[in-house]
């Protein structure tokens, strides 16, 4: 039997809660009430469609987003920049800048939806007014590169913010119930892989409490050392990545583990890790084999296999709020409601 750490020792509260065994449930004070939650969506709402990151690659692909958000009941707004060109990026950085800024802005849009990932978000940093966007709370939704404004607004803003799908992911409706449950039902929802999605690995099990942050993991080791991630003390952390290989993960992973992220947090819940195959597969470890020399038997709840990321069905996760994951059972549980 492992050694409890001086989180677990705290008394757990609540009927559910009171009947998981204190042995399996990492506990810690998260509720911050200084984070804003935004207000939630209603049909004849503003969405601003903005494009942060890389370029769009034609007129057709915001106007079928733009469809998409219309049948849902949803009014919407181009940002300035949604068909600018500058290389690889939808604008210069002050132009993308500026276009998510006038987004946050407009008193008449409720949320802000991003409609692709790429590169670029990170070189925005700079021009944006987290002040502002403190000032003017409301949904902010994306993923991918996404993950850098994400977690830099929930951390530099104290608004909690959405990793879901972009316009140019699948709106099926998988990925639509979610969003409908967390931003227009307001509910406390439960995030649980159905029949049919991945199957849930479990490497560390157990019950642990905190505030959710991640994201794509080559965005999260980007940004370590800039001060736009959280202090880690206490959090669940999200993992999910595309496209890279089993070493490129590891090299990842060694870069938070050296950083001692996986020595301060709650709990790890893995995503989906989609391609991220070997080019010479006799002559690397799976990218189960990575998980497993990290995460097998690790001290806090660990898990593999989340509907998040780069995938058909994917949840719609709120950054910076509280959440009870199961690591035995493979869910994610929000304590309170993610807008209000």
């Amino acid at each position: 039997m492992r050694k409890l750490s001086r989180r677990e020792v705290i008394p757990l509260i609540g009927g559910a809660i009171a009947t998981v065994p204190l042995l399996s449930f990492r506990s810690i004070a998260t509720t911050d009430s200084t984070i804003q939650i935004p207000k939630g969506l209603k049909k004849g709402d503003f969405i601003g469609i903005c494009a942060p990151a890389g370029i769009v690659k034609s007129e057709k692909e915001i106007s079928e987003f733009e469809d998409i958000l219309h049948r849902l009941g949803f009014k919407t707004k181009r940002a300035t920049n949604s068909t600018n060109k500058h290389g690889y990026f939808a604008g210069t950085d002050k132009e993308r800048a500026e276009g998510f800024m006038k987004l946050i802005q407009d008193k008449d849009i409720r949320a802000v939806f991003f409609i692709r990932g790429g590169w670029g978000c990170a070189r925005l940093l700079p021009y944006i007014n987290f002040e502002t966007i403190a000032k003017n709370p409301k949904i902010i939704m994306g993923f991918s590169d996404a993950t850098t404004l994400l977690n830099a607004i929930s951390v530099r803003s104290r608004l909690i913010t959405f990793h879901g799908p972009s316009g140019n992911s699948t709106w099926n409706d998988y990925s639509l119930k979610y969003i409908e449950e967390l931003l227009i039902k307001k509910s406390k929802v439960k995030y649980e892989n159905k029949l049919g999605d991945a199957p849930i690995k479990t490497y560390s099990g157990g019950q642990s409490k905190g505030a959710l942050f991640g994201g794509n993991l080559s965005v999260i080791t980007s940004l370590i050392g800039s001060g736009y991630l959280p202090d880690w003390n206490g959090k669940i952390v999200f993992l999910e990545d595309v496209k890279e290989e089993p070493y490129r993960i590891d090299r990842m992973l060694m870069q938070m583990k050296l950083n001692g992220v996986f020595d301060q947090v709650n709990g790890i819940i893995l995503g989906n890790f989609r391609k991220c195959f070997a080019e010479e597969p006799e002559h690397s470890f799976t990218l189960e084999e990575i998980f497993e020399d990290y995460f097998m038997n690790h001290p806090v709840p660990v898990f593999y296999g989340a509907q998040i990321g780069h995938t058909l069905n994917k949840f719609t996760l709120p950054i910076g709020a509280d959440v009870l994951m199961d690591a035995t059972n493979g869910t994610i549980q929000l304590i309170h409601p993610a807008v209000k």
